[in-house]
């Protein structure tokens, strides 16, 4: 009797840890203090951001240019969504990058952020995330986004030019493809909500109606509005855990303003 006892105790303590497992919550505010990070020449961090409380196995990561351009400040104001502090990212004349890895989330998430950029005339912004499994990928290393990087799930970009409205891009397969009528502008607070489908099987979620998200597919909604394409996965292997995010920025060489932008309120959930 106590055998059998003892079994379903340990089933069912390991059956609700591998639910924990798979619906955890991950929130990422950047903490409420002021700081700097800008060395000359380039370098990167893993200590100057805050720790994710949930789980000191990720790492919060920041990587300015490599000619020591661009910075990395948390900073009290820049955008209305700023509670306490947020991560301000300037942009220099290659990778200015944060980004986290090691997450534990599964091959299906739930990623929201507040986002704005300001009104510099030029510059590119670029959200990912994938799989993370060594220092040399997109997460860990210092490169910015490639035709041969197989490691990316979600890939979206924001071109910045001297007109108000940003030009919005999707990576598809190893392509980026521009998608029109999205009408991102400059100098706006945005809450972007991006629900992945790495899996392979369908899922549904429910957000005004219910929503399918076949697999290799993710959906976009800003500020409570979606998308309306179905974007499709930007090479990534259907199964693998998405295990890493970043946001960077890149300024072109010669300009006297880098572009600017400011990041807070980043929440990665595996249950959709």
């Amino acid at each position: 009797m106590m055998k059998v006892f003892l079994v379903v105790t340990l089933t069912t303590f390991f059956w609700g840890y591998s639910v924990h497992a798979q619906n955890s919550l991950i929130k990422y505010d950047f903490g409420d203090k002021e700081a700097s990070f800008n060395p000359n020449p380039g370098a990167s961090s893993i200590s100057f951001l805050p720790k994710v409380t949930e789980n000191k196995a990720i790492k919060a990561r920041v990587r300015t240019a490599s000619d020591g351009s661009g910075a990395f400040n948390l900073v009290k104001k820049g955008a209305d969504f700023i509670k306490e502090s947020a991560l301000e990212i300037v942009a220099g004349t290659t990778t200015s990058k944060f980004s986290l890895y090691n997450l534990n989330t599964g091959a299906v998430n739930k990623t929201s952020f507040n986002f704005k950029i300001d009104k510099a005339g030029t510059g590119q912004w670029v959200f990912a995330n994938g799989v993370s499994a060594n220092s040399d990928d997109i997460f860990q290393g210092n490169s910015g986004v490639k035709e041969t990087s197989t490691e990316i799930f979600v890939g979206l970009r924001l071109n910045v030019s001297e007109a108000n409205e940003l030009n919005f891009y999707t990576r598809n397969g190893n392509k980026w493809s521009m998608v029109k009528g999205v009408g991102l502008l400059k100098g706006t607070d945005y809450l972007i909500e991006i629900y992945s489908n790495n899996s392979t099987e369908e899922k549904k979620y429910s957000k005004e109606s219910e929503q399918i998200l076949p697999v290799g597919t993710y959906h976009v909604w800003i500020n409570g509005k979606r998308i309306a394409e179905q974007f499709v996965t930007g090479g990534l292997t259907a199964g693998n855990s998405l295990s890493g995010f970043l946001v960077y920025g890149v300024t072109p060489k010669g300009n006297d303003t880098m572009s600017k932008a400011w990041l807070d309120n980043l929440e990665i959930n595996s249950n959709l």
